[in-house]
């Protein structure tokens, strides 16, 4: 087997480099920090809608969310069910 007809089968790679103008290549992931700007946010401080999460909310929460993942099990056996009886009836 030659060469060029191995080269055919595998295809070729390109390597595609951001374009960032003067960025060096090796500062590409990681944008430059404006320390300038310090704690200015365009959103006012949220603490004050804070509120502490009784235990009750908790427990109602978790209770939420062990039915949801109970709904989606059943919803996934269904599925292999399902599937399973479409594939021996085919």
């Amino acid at each position: 087997m030659s060469s060029a007809h191995a080269d055919n089968n595998y295809g070729r790679v390109i390597r595609f480099r951001p374009r960032m103008g003067g960025i060096p290549a090796s500062h590409w992931r990681t944008p430059p920090i404006d320390e300038s700007a310090g704690d200015d946010s365009p959103v006012p401080d949220l603490a004050k809608y804070e509120c502490p999460e009784s235990d009750g909310e908790y427990r109602h929460r978790m209770m939420l969310n062990a039915i949801a993942f109970i709904f989606t099990s059943l919803l996934v056996l269904a599925g292999v069910w399902i599937s399973t009886h479409i594939i021996v009836h085919a």
